[in-house]
């Protein structure tokens, strides 16, 4: 064993050399409740992070393309299309988003009706996995409601928007919509035909046949679902908010495949070379290919989609982070004052090992051995007791308010990368921290030591 490593381990036990003594004891603890600190708030931010992702990719999709136009294209051929040029892609759904005011017996709730195909849904969305009552194939009317000229649409809703409202399964409530449609004229007596009448807000009857908990508080309280093609009934041909909701393997390649998918829309019927071979052979296909090039598409990962929340989560993740991260700068100061004072107090020390050969290096090699050894131990330390934080705020489950912080558990994702991280920050400040008394101990002049005044420091 090197002498450095020998007296820098001498200095931080105690004089029987059995266990730590008090000072390096405080120091140890000072750095594992910061590294612990670190590790419980990442972990905690990162459960936020997490729960709201998952919350938001049950009930809506990885990506939402979107035409800038009116038009609505069939859902085969841009899935074949997409497909074709992205593998990674599972399911695309076409859906459509409208708002709407409830009411029924509870009271009047606004909120949004989106429109889904069950089959196409379970693909892209969880939601058939939040239903608690229900299914989503009741979506689809049977055929003796479709042969009646009126009949209620089945939808299903939240449950928080079932409990304000409150309505239960079978029951029925009303939409009132800012459109006019056939299904809505066609609720309408005959004597409200008069000019203007038909353009004012529609009734929509509605039957809930299934509702849901997604957890997260802003669906579980303002969505409702509905089949596309009631839809298209009550609200027309022409919606503003219309799209196709896409699902890929792995979510955090959204933005990544943003592009590549909005171009496999755009030229899903042929690029310019096939519009120009078209134009002898096929005309229809060759204005088709340029009616979909003359087209713009916009494409957007479910990070673009929720910008405004999850800037608040990372502002609020690195608030965290630096607050946290300042008790583990107070740790290293408590270091950094430790080994000055020991620098005082062991001067003479220090003299004689100058005058036995050891040079400068040998000096600062010994305090930074001791600030390495208080850093390490005090991290796997911390480390430990930020795991058994973290697996208590698991096992305990703390409730929280939905209405409030928009999800109903205490979330924690425990990640051995924010212990790496956590641990390395430590032996990173640590090292700043004991690099001053390192450079100045390793000044002393012999002489300093040798003559009897160890506090006669070089100044």
């Amino acid at each position: 064993m090197k002498f450095e490593l020998m007296l820098a381990a001498r200095h931080l036990l105690s004089r029987r050399g059995q266990r730590l003594s008090l000072v390096g004891m405080l120091a140890v603890t000072g750095v594992a409740i910061g590294v612990a600190a670190l590790i419980g708030g990442a972990s905690i931010t990162a459960g936020f992070e997490r729960a709201f992702q998952d919350k938001l990719l049950g009930v809506t999709a990885h990506l939402f393309a979107r035409p800038y136009s009116s038009t609505r294209y069939p859902v085969d051929e841009i899935e074949d299309a997409i497909k074709a040029s992205v593998p990674s892609v599972r399911g695309v759904s076409p859906t459509t988003y409208h708002k709407a005011i409830f009411v029924a017996g509870g009271g009047t709730v606004g909120g949004f009706v989106k429109s889904i195909q069950p089959e196409r849904a379970r693909a892209t969305l969880k939601l058939h996995e939040y239903l608690v009552k229900g299914d989503l194939d009741s979506l689809i009317p049977s055929p003796e409601q479709a042969s009646l000229q009126s009949y209620p649409t089945p939808i299903v809703i939240g449950e928080q928007l079932a409990r304000r409202l409150n309505v239960n399964m079978g029951q029925l409530m009303t939409g009132l919509t800012g459109v006019s449609s056939q299904r809505g004229r066609r609720q309408e007596s005959s004597s409200a035909s008069w000019s203007g009448q038909d353009r004012g807000p529609q009734n929509i009857i509605f039957r809930v046949v299934g509702v849901f908990r997604a957890g997260y508080d802003e669906y579980d309280a303002r969505f409702a679902f509905i089949y596309t093609d009631e839809a298209t009934k009550i609200f027309g041909r022409h919606d503003s908010v219309q799209g196709f909701e896409i699902s890929i393997k792995d979510p955090q390649k959204a933005t990544e495949l943003a592009p590549k998918i909005g171009a496999a829309m755009k030229w899903g019927l042929g690029d310019p070379i096939d519009w120009a071979e078209a134009v002898v052979t096929d005309p229809l296909k060759a204005t088709r290919i340029a009616t979909r090039a003359s087209e713009t598409f916009s494409v957007q990962g479910w990070y673009e989609q929720n910008p405004t929340l999850y800037m608040s989560l990372l502002y609020q993740r690195l608030a965290i982070l630096i607050v946290l991260s300042v008790m583990l700068i107070l740790a290293s100061c408590n270091v950094s004052s430790m080994l000055m004072m020991m620098t005082l107090e062991r001067t003479p020390e220090i003299a004689i090992l100058k005058t036995m050969g050891a040079s400068n290096k040998n000096i600062r090699r010994i305090f930074h051995i001791e600030g390495i050894g208080i850093a390490a131990m005090g991290s796997l330390i911390g480390v430990m007791i930020g795991f058994m934080f973290c697996e208590w705020l698991l096992v305990s489950g703390i409730q929280l308010d939905p209405q409030v912080y928009g999800i109903d558990r205490f979330p924690v994702e425990f990640r051995w990368s924010d212990c790496v991280l956590a641990v390395l920050g430590s032996m990173v400040i640590l090292s700043i921290a004991v690099s001053i008394p390192a450079r100045r101990g390793s000044n002393l002049p012999p002489t300093d030591g040798l003559r009897g005044d160890q506090l006669d420091l070089p100044r």
